[in-house]
């Protein structure tokens, strides 16, 4: 019986140990996500060819061996160039899809990234199949892994490659949420969203999660010639002189206590004028000076 590898290296590794002789039977190429078989097919006929297995066959060269994942990889290519092409000009000027370097490294499933709108995306490659929404059953470990692996990740866009690629945008619960099949298996649920092209799955999601908020159209309205008071100068400035004498008198200083707690109306009414007089005009620097200095006679 063999075990699942999520991963190529992994792959790569047991199958070496089957060559070696530290396990009995090898790891099995359907183990592996879609996405990294063709990579591992042509990693075993690469080393069958140099271990000379079948002297008499026709084996390919390297550069055939190493053009197939390369295939694979410039197809991937071909959707993150187009998508970013795309989303530049229906989403964000400055959309930026870049591969995903960190999820190669750990063998995950992701192969680029796009950051648009303060959003971040990953793009799960899927070989070319008419029944996309079906086949998430297959990858739904394969993307549930990616989640976890980054939890600043918003969605999954799980595309295929080809001519025309077809997407669905995938979200956490889309593959955390299981159903239970007639047969007691457990599977993960098909895609919530419609299939469609890549770019408009993407270009959908992103409108739909941070819309582009255009300024509103206000009526035009006609200004008053004349200008009303908006307060009144003498209620403002007695809640304001309350709220100080409240302070005083909670104040843990002795002298604060003694002098805050006693403002009353008087320093009230001469505030009032202060803001009185700025509501008329502008109050030049020396008015202003000359009545704080009242004030401060009055609240000594």
């Amino acid at each position: 019986m063999t075990s699942r590898h999520d991963s190529l290296r992994s792959f790569r590794s047991a199958y070496l140990d089957y060559l070696e002789g530290a396990r009995n039977e090898p790891p099995v190429v359907e183990d592996l996500p879609a996405a990294q078989r063709g990579a591992a097919r042509a990693f075993i006929e690469s080393i069958t060819a140099a271990r000379g297995v079948d002297p008499y066959a026709s084996r390919p060269s390297i550069e055939q061996l190493l053009a197939r994942p390369r295939q694979t990889d410039d197809r991937v290519g071909d959707l993150a160039d187009m998508l970013r092409d795309h989303l530049r000009t229906a989403v964000d000027s400055r959309t930026l899809v870049t591969p995903d370097v960190a999820a190669t490294a750990a063998g995950l499933a992701s192969a680029w990234v796009i950051q648009a709108r303060g959003m971040r995306l990953r793009i799960v490659p899927e070989a070319e199949s008419s029944e996309l929404s079906y086949t998430i059953a297959n990858r739904a470990e394969d993307i549930a892994q990616v989640f976890s692996a980054f939890p600043d990740s918003h969605a999954v866009l799980y595309a295929t490659i080809g001519e025309r690629p077809l997407g669905a945008v995938v979200d956490r619960g889309d593959v955390s949420n299981a159903i239970e099949t007639p047969s007691g298996e457990r599977r993960a649920p098909r895609l919530r969203r419609t299939v469609v092209d890549a770019a408009t799955a993407c270009e959908e999601w992103f409108i739909g999660m941070i819309p582009d908020l255009e300024p509103a159209s206000a009526p035009e309205v006609q200004l008053p010639t004349t200008v009303e008071p908006v307060l009144d100068p003498l209620h403002l400035a007695t809640e304001v002189v309350r709220e100080v004498s409240t302070a005083g008198s909670r104040a843990r200083i002795e002298a604060k206590r003694d002098s805050w707690g006693a403002f009353g109306v008087q320093e009230a009414q001469l505030l009032a004028v202060i803001v009185e007089a700025a509501q008329d005009e502008p109050l030049p620097e020396a008015v202003y000076r000359a009545h704080v200095d009242k004030l401060a006679e009055i609240a000594a």
